[in-house]
């Protein structure tokens, strides 16, 4: 590893999907005194699912029973919000091209300035949240022929919603990794 890597987190290079929206200016007054949080939706009632998940033994077929019904009713709450708010939701859908648990990178054909600030859906399909909310803040914007790539950090997100970030991080590097490594032994044969 870099020993002069000063970063919090680490990033990746990964492709997810992300909505987004311009925040107002009553919602930008929250975040500059510190309240952004208060904008991300809590996701209601917890599930009868955490519950029992939160009570099942770690490791145990139990817990791995749970997990899999928290991604499906995740997913079912996914899709149930599109058709039900789908229509009043005309969001860009763009490409985030690099992630760390600090901030992202993404591609979007919406021309945008640095300190804007946006509340963003971020699908992540191998994350048992499958999708995430999150606030952020542009902070760098290169224009490239018809698009703009956009570097914003994260200013509010869940922590669960943060870890499931760095994991997914540190699954994109351990399988860069193998690759890395089955590339090299193959070289020596």
């Amino acid at each position: 590893m870099e020993s002069g890597n000063r970063r919090r987190y680490y990033r990746a290079r990964i492709v997810l999907p992300v909505s987004w929206e311009l925040l107002d200016q009553d919602a930008k007054a929250l975040v500059e005194q510190g309240q952004g949080a208060e904008l991300l939706k809590k996701g209601g009632p917890a599930s009868p699912i955490d519950e029992y998940l939160s009570q099942a033994e770690p490791g145990s077929e139990e817990k791995r029973l749970y997990r899999c019904l928290q991604l499906v009713n995740n997913k079912l709450d996914f899709l149930i919000d599109r058709l039900v708010n789908g229509c009043e939701r005309e969001r860009p859908l763009d490409d985030v091209i690099e992630i760390s648990g600090s901030g992202l990178k993404f591609i979007t054909g919406e021309p945008l300035s640095v300190g804007d600030l946006l509340r963003m859906d971020l699908l992540v399909p191998e994350s048992f949240h499958y999708q995430m909310e999150l606030l952020a803040e542009v902070v760098r914007v290169e224009e490239e022929e018809d698009r703009y790539q956009v570097a914003a950090g994260i200013v509010a997100i869940d922590e669960e919603f943060r870890d499931a970030i760095v994991q997914a991080v540190f699954k994109k590097q351990r399988q860069e990794i193998r690759k890395d490594r089955g590339s090299r032994d193959g070289e020596g044969s």
